[in-house]
């Protein structure tokens, strides 16, 4: 048996890539979204590359827990569930900064009835507790995530321990999925938890888990082997060309089986690095960028953002403008961290 291993250096470039192409998702692949006049001019006239980019970039969400989960199964074997409730509970300290920013601009100066009837900025105290909590998400429509990712955390002793018996975790786990997303399509879901959400997101952080584990020889030598890495990312690319040609509709489930090869061929592909790159650094403020740029695409200052016109000028807009915020939040994030640690 031999293991598949990511780095700590991988997976931060790769969160870091997967952060770009949330962006881009978020400016490019949801053109519906985009309130005119604002618009943004394509570098290539006549050739929708921006749009396919951001259609593509849904794939960051199963990225992004694919490597949570093989995290939690590198670092967290053998650990109580008291440490997956303070990884839960750390999640929440450093989702609230962001919640409060958000919450207070929304208040003051972009507060706006949404076509449900329903203030986007709750002013109900069980909504904001709810918000606050990462169990609603009036505020932006993208921050789904934070009750997933809670959840799967909470989830992950269990996990863990099913993880031994891997075929037949990742035969439930399939199952979930499929039972997830016929939920999904039907819109059948409760009220406040998304069960739906969490069976179909609990696919490649299952995957992740399993990826961890020691693996049979034959299956290391395969997701090593980078010519098979190199085809198979070219075999990605022509499913999501044909998925998008033929069948847009399955675009996402798509996305969330293919990101485990897009993963694991990134990973063979792209081997340690001499020194920290901007991916690698950027992959390590992965929560403060993904809250905060909707606000930018979409909530405050989508004027702003587009203004420039030019596709990867108006990408380097969200992307400056998420990190002039979340710079300085997690600067005096970990100053309180460490004031912290000091009256301890």
């Amino acid at each position: 048996m031999s293991g598949f291993a990511i780095s700590r250096a991988q997976s931060d470039r790769l969160k870091g890539a997967a952060i770009l192409l949330m962006m881009a998702h978020h400016l490019f692949g949801l053109p519906t979204l985009i309130e005119p006049p604002n618009a943004y001019m394509p570098l290539i006239p006549g050739l929708p590359f921006e749009y396919w980019i951001g259609r593509f970039g849904k794939i960051c969400v199963a990225m992004f827990l694919l490597l949570s989960g093989y995290g939690f199964a590198v670092g967290a074997q053998g650990r109580s569930m008291g440490y997956f409730a303070g990884k839960a509970w750390r999640f929440l300290l450093a989702y609230w900064p962001y919640f409060l920013l958000a919450f207070a601009a929304g208040h003051l100066f972009f507060q706006e009835r949404m076509a449900n009837g329903n203030l986007r900025f709750p002013t109900d105290p069980l909504d904001i507790a709810l918000n606050a909590l990462a169990l609603k998400n009036t505020m932006a429509f993208e921050w789904w995530f934070a009750e997933t990712y809670m959840l799967l955390v909470l989830a992950t002793g269990s996990l863990l321990w099913a993880a031994r018996w891997r075929l037949a975790l990742l035969a439930g786990s399939g199952a979930a999925f499929v039972a997830g997303s016929v939920m999904d399509m039907a819109r059948f879901d409760t009220p406040v938890i998304s069960i739906a959400n969490l069976l179909i997101w609990q696919l490649p952080w299952v995957i992740g888990i399993v990826l961890a584990r020691p693996l049979p020889e034959w299956v290391s030598s395969m997701v090593t082997d980078r010519k098979a890495a190199a085809v198979s990312l070219i075999g990605v690319a022509i499913g999501f060309a044909l998925v998008e040609r033929f069948a847009g509709f399955a675009m996402t489930p798509f996305l969330i089986v293919a990101a485990p090869v897009v993963v694991v061929a990134s990973a063979t592909l792209w081997r340690q690095p001499r020194s920290v790159g901007p991916l690698q650094w950027l992959g390590s403020y992965t929560l403060g960028l993904w809250l905060v740029h909707p606000f930018f695409c979409y909530y405050f200052f989508q004027t702003q953002i587009y203004a420039p016109r030019l596709s990867p000028l108006v990408f380097a807009a969200v992307l400056a403008a998420s990190l002039a915020v979340v710079l300085p939040v997690e600067w005096l994030h970990k100053v309180a961290a460490r004031r912290s640690l000091r009256a301890a």
